[in-house]
């Protein structure tokens, strides 16, 4: 699915993000506030989703290659993160609802866990 659906299925608010990178396949997802396990994944997910609204995120999200962020349960996002996402050029999203819904609604839609082996 394209991010610019998986926007619009969690019914999210995009913060940062080219036409370009709207258009990017996702296929897999790692859901987790532990920003270590998705660098110890098994493999480098599409989207990461997470309740962490922080800069630490969208290092871990750069430093494990992960193509864009979802934010979830609404938390505010700041200013230094918009720009972060921006000079690093990954999409950067938040939504209202939660880590489990946004999983679920994902994987009802075909997008398999990114944190798994194959």
């Amino acid at each position: 699915m394209k991010l610019k659906a998986v926007i619009e299925l969690l019914s999210a608010k995009t913060l940062f993000a080219t036409d370009e990178l709207l258009e990017l396949d996702v296929t897999t997802a790692a859901s987790s506030d532990l920003m270590s396990d998705i660098l110890a994944r098994a493999r480098t997910p599409d989207l990461m989703l997470t309740g962490l609204a922080t800069l630490q995120t969208l290092r871990t999200a750069s430093i494990a290659s992960v193509k864009a962020v979802m934010i979830v349960r609404g938390k505010p996002i700041t200013p230094q993160m918009i720009q972060l996402a921006k000079d690093d050029g990954i999409p950067l999203m938040v939504t209202r609802h939660s880590l489990f819904a946004s999983t679920g609604y994902l994987w009802e839609h075909g997008v398999r866990s990114g944190l798994d082996p194959e």
